[in-house]
């Protein structure tokens, strides 16, 4: 399984695209994290924002304007069911699209924005301190996890 759950606005590659496309959750409308919908094993179809991949290059001699369809993926985590029915989504899932190779479109980004924690705030210059945590000061915040 992989460490972390694609959402809404991921950004994938296809391995005969010229450009990162952005995915969009089309099947799940419920489910959501760090408030972005969950991209699930049966989000299919033409799931990327335009211009999706740019061009496709599947034939070298003649590229064409992507249109990819999404007609599966693989190693999607299967140990949570999402509607319970489909399941979400991994930065190790691959999809397959009607004109290319199987597993030709992989994730780079899963979309989750990660958010600091007490380390990152410890390490952070000192002058950043009041943009990562405005309600309170370093001081403080090692006082409370000593």
């Amino acid at each position: 399984m992989g460490k972390e759950y694609v959402v809404e606005q991921a950004v994938c590659l296809c391995k005969f695209g010229v450009a990162p496309g952005i995915l969009k959750v089309t099947d799940n409308m419920d489910i959501s994290m760090n408030g972005k919908l969950v991209a699930t094993n049966n989000t299919l179809g033409n799931v990327f924002m335009p211009p999706a991949f740019g061009m496709c290059r599947i034939n070298p001699l003649f590229p064409k304007p992507c249109t990819p369809l999404i007609i599966k993926w693989t190693n999607y985590y299967e140990g949570v069911s999402i509607n319970t029915k489909s399941y979400p989504l991994t930065e190790l899932s691959q999809g397959t699209c009607s004109l290319g190779c199987p597993n030709c479109i992989s994730i780079q980004k899963t979309g989750q924005i990660p958010i600091p924690g007490i380390i990152q705030v410890r390490k952070a210059a000192f002058e950043h301190q009041n943009e990562i945590n405005p309600l309170g000061r370093l001081e403080t915040l090692n006082e409370d996890f000593k």
